[in-house]
């Protein structure tokens, strides 16, 4: 009998009756063996052979019958579980684990063994005549099996999880890119580093620039450096940097040269916000790819990947997503940390590809508190065991040192600071001076503070005081207020802020009221900021989009004040702004600007009252988890943010012709929503919290997309031009005639 793992379709889409053109089991499994093999060199043989006997099961009867057409798919048709039970039998930890879980996801461990040992598949009793067929086509299978010395004698067990991990992205994206090859004819032929190059273009780009001024010659400075040190070994390093210091291309010159002295295959760049990426990457590929050669490929929400088993056509770009299989990849931290802990294949398969390659994290003071204990236990293991360096690149830069909270913390010399005397660079980069006002101020007397003022921006802690200060504005000068928030969708942030930058450049009147959404990367540059009290990184970061450029004749002037209405965000936002209350009635104004290490006393006290891993009542933490092999679990836990947020489409123009355009295609076409609807409309979207969410759906200002989605798109009565999504707190001036 001949064995097949795919069968072929006819022209008309049909299975192929001509076995000819089948793909032959043996085949298939020598060729994904081979690609997890050269994936997975430092995991030894457990990636070809967890390869070799990933489709075990495809060797019985049922299987070949359904392929066949002539049985319905079906328990007899599962075929995961005979290697996964032959490996359990033999003792293979990681190929068992992986083998099990390359269509399902990654089990907990007691999953795993009720899947190979229970009677419902009876693997045991099965596996003799399926070891035989396999034997007579590819020869014999090894008793014992060489895994890594690092992950059998390993006394930590979260070592061995991610280890399993690893293996299991060998093998999926391995079983992917064959059955890919299969499909479409031809092997995938992506792009390659060329560091050399990269550096070479980015050198040419930087001599367009004027190079005088004290400015630029700082982040000159700030560039050499990260060339220079790019020569240290592997390992972690640190680039604090003021804001406007040049990091963005800095950190780059880093990666690469550091990618090009010890033979790394890429450059991983995360980024905290949705806002900034885009601009990031514009630059990079205008940059490093002008031709679009599929050098910097991002990957976020607004991008999207292929989900398990989805079956569509999808571009270069979007396939080098799916796995990172490109020089550059430029992602965010939700999508990177969470792919470190998570179980599904589509989000697990481009992990192979972290190893040896240098990830740059970006505004590194935004990683979640929550998960620092476990992630910086990954980021560890890959340093040590899979060739990989980061970077942790801020002005703001946490100590992320060990201690009794952050038991995965660094020692004192562990993390190699790239800047030559940070201290010293930001005395030189000061272009701000503070104020801290003692005493409260409300949103009026504000209002009325910047009526003296053309320019300004003004940053608070939550959305109702953005709306509230920005209505007080309105009162003082229709024309000169604007307002930003995550109230708003993407495409109307970015409309507002074009406003906004084109009266900064055009020295015309501009008050901007915003929330958070500004401060990290957004590049914008006002002569005079007020910071409402906050956590010390967000005070910061605010002061970074005073002065910019250094083009004012003296310093930029940041204000912290105390707003009468003092809400705070909770946990984690509400005690960082506590203590830095304290700390601000210690230090002097001047500190702010020229002491980065005083932010290392800073983060070590928040870290102390902060949980830095999972804690609900009556569960475990997620390293706990990790340690017992309880991979669903970790991911159900390991969440950036949490799941209680719904999306909405806002009532935008295009957006709405957008929505028009899918009901109408639904009702004649029968296409319903495909995840190219789905990043068309993904910068028209809004996060809400659930109560919110319900609250408007009470109202009847919800309408599903289509009948049956979750998804919704907002009725325009409840987003405004101005504050984006309103729900019981209208402006005043909606309600005069």
């Amino acid at each position: 009998m001949n064995y097949y793992a795919h069968t072929a379709e006819t022209a008309a889409g049909e299975r192929d009756p001509n076995k000819s053109r089948w793909q032959p089991l043996s085949e298939h499994l020598q060729s994904v063996a081979n690609k997890a093999r050269g994936f997975g060199r430092p995991l030894g043989l457990a990636a070809e052979w967890a390869g070799l006997l990933h489709d075990l099961g495809k060797y019985r009867e049922p299987f070949q019958a359904y392929l066949a057409g002539e049985c319905p798919r079906s328990d007899e048709t599962h075929h995961a579980v005979y290697g996964a039970a032959l490996a359990f039998q033999r003792g293979w930890v990681g190929p068992a684990f992986a083998i099990a879980g390359h269509h399902a996801g990654l089990h907990n461990v007691s999953d795993l063994q009720a899947l190979v040992c229970g009677e419902k598949y009876d693997a045991k009793n099965r596996l003799a005549p399926l070891v035989k067929r396999f034997e007579e086509e590819l020869g014999p299978i090894p008793v014992e099996l060489a895994e890594p010395e690092f992950a059998k004698s390993a006394e930590d067990c979260a070592v061995v999880e991610f280890y399993v991990r690893m293996l299991f992205s060998c093998l999926v994206d391995a079983d992917f890119l064959d059955t890919e090859r299969f499909a479409v004819g031809r092997e995938r032929d992506p792009v390659r580093l060329d560091a050399s190059l990269l550096l070479e273009r980015l050198q040419v780009h930087r001599s367009k620039f004027d190079s005088s001024g004290e400015l630029n010659k700082l982040r000159n400075s700030v560039f050499e450096d990260c060339l220079t040190k790019a020569a240290a070994p592997t390992g972690f390093f640190s680039l604090t940097v003021p804001t406007g210091g040049g990091k963005t291309l800095a950190s780059m010159a880093f990666a690469l040269e550091h990618a090009q002295r010890h033979g790394m295959q890429r450059v991983i760049v995360v980024i905290p916000y949705l806002s900034i990426i885009e601009q990031n990457a514009a630059e990079y590929r205008k940059v490093l790819d002008p031709e679009d050669e599929g050098i910097v490929i991002e990957h976020h929400s607004a991008v999207g990947a292929k989900d398990d088993n989805e079956e569509r056509f999808r571009s270069p770009e979007e396939l080098a997503a799916e796995n990172w299989d490109a020089p550059v990849i430029v992602t965010t931290s939700v999508q990177f940390i969470e792919s470190l802990f998570a179980n599904r294949t589509s989000k697990c398969r481009k992990l192979h590809n972290i190893a040896n390659s240098v990830v740059v994290l970006d505004e590194v003071q935004t990683l979640p508190t929550h998960l620092l204990n476990p992630l910086l236990h990954v980021l560890r293991d890959l340093e040590k065991h899979y060739h990989t360096s980061f970077v942790f690149s801020t002005a703001t830069q946490p100590a992320f040192r060990r201690s009794t909270s952050l038991a995965h913390g660094f020692e004192a010399d562990e993390m190699k600071e790239i800047a030559s005397q940070p201290g010293e660079l930001f005395q030189k980069l000061s272009r701000v001076v503070y104020e801290v006002r003692p005493t409260e101020s409300d949103w009026s007397e504000l209002a009325a503070e910047w009526t003296s003022e053309p320019q300004a921006l003004g940053v608070v802690n939550t959305r109702k005081q953005a709306a509230e200060w920005w209505e007080q504005l309105r009162e003082q000068n229709q024309e000169n207020a604007f307002h930003l928030s995550s109230a708003l969708c993407a495409e109307h942030r970015a409309e507002i802020l074009a406003k906004v930058r084109w009266r900064l450049e055009n020295k015309e009147p501009c008050w901007l009221v915003a929330t958070q959404v500004i401060e990290a990367g957004v590049d914008i540059d006002f002569p005079l900021v007020y910071r409402a009290l906050g956590p010390l990184d967000s005070i910061v970061q605010a002061a970074g989009r005073c002065n910019r450029e250094g083009r004012l004749p003296d310093k930029g002037c940041v204000v912290v004040f105390r707003p009468t209405d003092a809400k705070l965000p909770g946990g984690v936002y509400r005690v960082a702004t506590d203590i830095a209350a304290r700390l601000l009635s210690q230090w002097t104004t001047d500190d702010l600007s020229g002491k980065p290490a005083l932010f290392r006393r800073y983060f070590d006290e928040l870290f102390q009252y902060v949980p830095t891993d999972h804690q609900r009542r009556g569960e475990c933490s997620i390293q706990e988890d990790r340690e017992a092999l309880r991979f669903r679990d970790v991911a159900r836990k390991a969440k950036v943010i949490s799941d209680d947020t719904q999306a909405v489409i806002a009532p935008r123009k295009e957006a709405v012709e957008k929505v028009d355009a899918i009901r109408e295609r639904a009702q004649t076409d029968g296409l319903r929503f495909t995840r190219k609807d789905l990043r068309a409309l993904q910068r028209f979207m809004v996060n809400l919290h659930l109560r919110d969410f319900q609250k408007l759906d009470t109202m009847g200002l919800l309408r599903p997309l289509l009948p049956g989605m979750e998804l919704s798109v907002l009725d325009e009565a409840a987003y405004h031009e101005h504050l984006g999504v309103v729900i019981d707190q209208r402006p005043t001036e909606d309600f005069l005639l």
